[in-house]
């Protein structure tokens, strides 16, 4: 049997010239960064208390539990925190998020083995 072989690369890849990178501005990671300061606050406050307080933990669970959305964030805005946030729970756990313009802070908290 007889085989011809190409004297070139069947397969060339292709030379690219990567895309210039726009020009820096720290402005705009600066002010989110300050932004993301003051969520962090916010994120204290509601770990400690979930932390201090076993019959919030277990009324935020119960809530979560039975499907209660509403009664989940308004025991969370109960907290104290100032913050515009977001709530998403499943069997395992919880995901609080902290929401502002330019930054987003996430708390994911385990509540089962």
């Amino acid at each position: 049997m007889h085989y011809v072989y190409p004297c070139f690369p069947v397969f060339a890849a292709p030379y690219r010239n990567p895309a210039p990178s726009p020009p820096v501005h720290a402005d705009i990671l600066t002010a989110s960064a300050k932004e993301a300061a003051g969520m962090l606050e916010d994120a204290r406050l509601l770990l400690a208390r979930l932390s201090a307080s076993k019959e919030l933990a277990r009324r935020i669970l119960t809530a979560a539990q039975s499907s209660d959305t509403a009664a989940v964030k308004r025991l969370i805005k109960q907290t104290g925190i100032k913050n515009d946030f977001d709530v998403t729970y499943n069997p395992d756990g919880i995901r609080v998020s902290l929401i502002r313009e330019q930054s987003r802070f996430i708390i994911a908290l385990r509540w089962s083995a």
